[in-house]
């Protein structure tokens, strides 16, 4: 992974430099420099003139980092910050510290009226900002500035999103729509399309070799069932299906993939499988992609991966009342969050002609956990995006219905989930990911001007 940069502003103000704060510096920079994956540019000495910054300026645009973080040791020049953000064109990281108890009556650093000052220009100016209020080597400090170059990253990277669309939506599916112009706009991530036409001509002309490479693969991740696994033809017509995707990512040169994973596929003029455990497969070996051609699920799903640092699960809530709520889909999911100890299965779909006919499903219950549940969707009249933020605990879930199913205790309780969900009319497809994402995603709806709803 690329190195992440960071230009780091120790900032006060003539005067009230002090050798408490020049150690201070020495600390953060020491710190900072200990981040994982982070590289720090600048920090050498403390900024108090404004000719000092421009100076620095000229070798931050040459080094070109990712974020800047601004570390008010006392209150500071307020055109600073300002010029470095214009100038750079990255998020802002305003960091102040906690106030010391005033010696003799003086104010000692003043480090947040600095930070409140300068977040009143970051607000006016659209620029993209974090806070933290905290010492260095503070868990409080360490963790914010984990989570805000984690969420830049994940910003920078959806920038770059090329989404490969297979096939367009499935039919009726207007919950998988998407506004190509809309995502470019306001995230940046790009679609391409590409029929099915071609993926299932490249599927039939892999070589051998291709395709016993890419039954192993699969077959790496799951054994058939023994008595309802699918047959040899249909175990076939999957791998092949998974690597002819995985040459659709080289030929369109994208990152991810939302599948119409129905009707064409499953039909025998066609191609005549479930695809569900392909999309598994291609999920669970880095080419995340969502079913039913959902383009926001699958730019959902890659937020959060990124964030969690796990595989996502992308499902439907079935189940949502009592003491928990549902997730599942039909065998879509990948294996790596499987639950310890229960072995996933390849089996023939139990809903598909009627249940027992067609493969390939990838039947498991997912892992417990602590969880988030998460959908990106447009506004109700299209003109931005908004986000659904819903934590959870994961509770030990046994396969008690086919497919890949989770219970799921929600903070907010199954009432509030539905009333939100139903009442201000939610796409019925979430993503699932591990851990509670909640102050991540909603720094990164901050930092892209994505409307948030948490429900908790």
């Amino acid at each position: 992974m690329k190195k992440f940069k960071i230009a780091y502003l120790p900032l006060t103000k003539v005067n009230w430099s002090n050798d408490s704060l020049e150690n201070a510096r020495k600390n953060a920079l020491a710190y900072l420099q200990t981040l994982p994956g982070v590289e720090v540019a600048g920090g050498e000495k403390m900024i108090a003139l404004e000719s000092e910054a421009v100076e620095l300026l000229e070798r931050m645009e040459e080094e070109k980092p990712d974020l800047i973080v601004a570390h008010f040791l006392t209150f500071a020049l307020g055109v600073i910050v300002p010029m470095f953000a214009r100038r750079l064109n990255v998020p802002v990281v305003l960091w102040s510290m906690k106030e010391p108890d005033p010696a003799g009556g003086r104010l000692q650093n003043n480090s947040f009226c600095a930070a409140n000052m300068n977040a009143h220009f970051m607000y006016r100016m659209h620029v993209p900002y974090f806070h933290i209020h905290a010492f260095p080597n503070t868990k409080e400090a360490n963790d914010a500035l984990v989570r805000a170059v984690k969420v830049t990253r994940c910003a920078a990277m959806l920038k770059k999103l090329r989404i490969g669309v297979i096939g367009g939506r499935v039919p009726g599916f207007f919950t998988s729509s998407c506004s190509e112009m809309l995502l470019r706009t306001k995230i940046g991530a790009e679609v391409k399309y590409i029929t099915q036409h071609e993926v299932i001509t490249t599927a039939e002309k892999l070589s051998p070799d291709e395709l016993e490479e890419a039954k192993k693969t699969i077959l790496s991740d799951a054994p058939c069932h023994e008595t309802d696994g699918p047959t040899d033809k249909q175990l076939e017509k999957s791998a092949a299906l998974f690597a002819a995707v995985g040459k659709m990512k080289d030929k369109f040169a994208v990152n991810t993939f939302a599948m119409r994973c129905w009707p064409e596929f499953i039909d025998d003029d066609l191609y005549g499988i479930a695809v569900c455990s392909t999309i598994g497969h291609l999920t669970n070996h880095g080419l995340i992609t969502a079913c039913e051609g959902d383009v926001y699920g699958a730019v959902t799903m890659q937020i959060t991966g990124e964030l969690s640092g796990e595989l996502p699960f992308f499902c439907d809530l079935v189940i949502m009342e009592g003491d928990y709520a549902v997730a599942w889909h039909c065998g879509a999911a990948p294996c790596s969050i499987c639950k310890n100890g229960f072995t996933a299965q390849l089996r023939k779909s139990s809903t598909v002609d009627g249940g027992g006919v067609k493969g390939v499903t990838n039947e498991f219950p997912l892992k417990p956990g602590r969880v988030t549940l998460v959908r990106l969707g447009e506004t109700r009249d299209g003109d931005g995006f908004r986000m659904l933020i819903a934590p959870g605990d994961g509770l030990d879930t046994d396969l008690f219905v086919r497919g890949n199913p989770l219970k799921i205790k929600l903070d907010a309780g199954c009432d509030k989930m539905r009333e939100e969900i139903i009442g201000n009319g939610w796409e019925h497809h979430y993503t699932l990911c591990y851990g509670d994402q909640t102050e991540a995603l909603t720094d990164l709806c901050k930092i892209l001007n994505i409307q948030y709803t948490i429900v908790k």
